[in-house]
């Protein structure tokens, strides 16, 4: 969602986003901790560069609510313009 708004206020129209997060969860004393998340985003979205497309995704990952919440925790981010 945090992609799409951002792609639209800079007159973007994505005809589709798709993103998978692998979770990595490790043994943690007692219990378990997420220890890094690999996003990995493909986006269809006339008209936009691969580098603009890049910059938009880390600009939604930074400011995703979600991001924030585990700013402890590794995330990495792999973006793919389809064509």
């Amino acid at each position: 969602m945090a992609l799409s708004m951002i792609l639209e206020q800079a007159g973007y129209t994505a005809d589709s986003i798709h993103t998978i997060a692998r979770v990595s969860i490790d043994k943690s004393g007692d219990g378990f901790k997420i220890t890094s998340i690999a996003l990995e985003t493909e986006g269809k979205i006339p008209g936009i560069d691969e580098n603009t497309f890049k910059e938009k995704a880390e600009m939604a990952k930074k400011g995703c609510p979600v991001s924030v919440a585990l700013a402890s925790v590794d995330i990495t981010l792999q973006t793919k313009l389809i064509k």
